[in-house]
């Protein structure tokens, strides 16, 4: 397959369709979606007391209506639930209930087995290295 002179936003688009192709394939067993695993996974690893639907919006880069659906499907499966904020009742507090804790093993090891298998015969250093790049990519076309 030619690659080369391929512009690099095409080869990331490339690489996100199978991985993502993939990892919804591995997830279905648990009951949850790639994008679902990515509010999931922000919302284990968080260090904030109370997450609000705009922290998962800045968080994961996206916009109010694909994290506003994201969201309903994860509370309709029992994943997690939301609370509205005293102060402004349009606002919502997000909640992972023990459901999303019994599946959170299995979809973090998931998630783990595919980026081995996408840094195979990689070096930690190149795995670090790309890391950074890829980090200093996203930085580059993130809104603030």
């Amino acid at each position: 397959m030619e690659r080369r002179g391929q512009p690099i936003g095409f080869l990331i688009k490339q690489i996100n369709n199978v991985y993502e192709k993939d990892l919804n394939e591995k997830l279905k067993g648990l009951g949850i979606t790639s994008s679902q695993c990515a509010v999931l996974d922000y919302l284990f690893h968080t260090s904030k007391d109370e997450v609000s639907q705009r922290d998962v919006e800045r968080h994961l880069s996206l916009k109010n209506p694909t994290v506003t659906g994201i969201l309903k499907r994860l509370d309709e499966k029992g994943f997690i639930f939301c609370v509205p904020n005293e102060n402004d009742r349009r606002k919502k507090k997000i909640y992972l209930t023990e459901k999303a804790y019994d599946i959170r093993r299995k979809m973090e090891s998931d998630r783990r087995r595919m980026d081995r298998e996408l840094t195979r015969g990689m070096t930690r250093r190149e795995v670090d290295a790309l890391t950074k790049y890829l980090e200093k990519l996203l930085y580059n076309i993130a809104e603030p």
